[in-house]
């Protein structure tokens, strides 16, 4: 299956969604509250993990599970890219997949 690369309006970079298993998405959808520091805290944190950048011929996940580190560097300080790149996790990947199960 080849993954879909994508581009966000503030950033030069290339990214693609990184695979990600049902039960781990289910698992997300199931804790998901928005009215929740923790809880949003917690899906876009899941969703940064979840999205890779191309660094070269590599590709690197913006964030590094359960630590404070970025690709590419200085991301952690854009608050509006990781809003858009959080937001598309949201609708391309979590609303896309709930979809088409529900069908």
């Amino acid at each position: 299956m080849i993954q879909e690369e994508f581009k966000i309006d503030t950033r030069e970079e290339t990214f693609r969604f990184a695979k990600c298993s049902p039960v781990d998405l289910l698992a997300i959808v199931s804790q998901m509250d928005f009215e929740k520091y923790e809880s949003t805290k917690q899906f876009i944190n899941f969703a940064l993990e979840h999205i890779e950048v191309k660094q070269g011929e590599k590709w690197i996940a913006v964030k590094v599970p359960s630590r404070e580190i970025y690709m590419p560097s200085g991301i952690e300080n854009d608050l509006i890219s990781l809003s858009q790149l959080s937001n598309k996790y949201m609708q391309e990947v979590i609303l896309k997949t709930f979809q088409k199960s529900s069908e």
